[in-house]
């Protein structure tokens, strides 16, 4: 699995070592992994403007997750949200980050999380892939 991140916002820092390291790890757990996935870092407002438009949300969000092949998608994630529920969550921005990202790959392999029992699955392989790799 390819994972290229691009950093839209530059003034959240992050780890970009710890990240890295970090899903190097998640490569090896994703089974089957997709082949490549683009990671947008964005601010609120280019999340929210997304959400509108592809959702109908008028709001931001901490991730959006496009799929566009088994094995090619794309993760855009507001590092501006990721930073505040960082803070919510007492952990790193990296920390969050990673677990935003575990949550758009499962998107990408068809999880979803619009009913309570399909985000309750979800978020317990998210949490045990997280333990495992943090």
């Amino acid at each position: 699995m390819e994972i290229e991140i691009i950093q839209k916002v530059r003034k959240i820092k992050i780890n970009k070592e710890f990240l890295k390291n970090k899903l190097d790890k998640l490569k090896q757990v994703i089974n089957p992994p997709p082949k490549k996935i683009i990671v947008y870092l964005v601010n609120n407002k280019t999340i929210k403007n997304l959400n509108r438009r592809f959702f109908k949300k008028n709001i931001p969000t901490d991730i959006i997750s496009f799929k566009y092949s088994r094995n090619f998608g794309e993760l855009i994630i507001s590092i501006e949200q990721c930073n505040e529920n960082a803070q919510i969550y007492k952990h790193s921005i990296e920390k969050e980050l990673i677990y935003v990202i575990i949550h758009g790959i499962l998107h990408l392999k068809g999880y979803k999380d619009y009913k309570e029992k399909e985000r309750n699955e979800m978020f317990s392989v998210q949490d045990r892939i997280f333990s495992l790799i943090i």
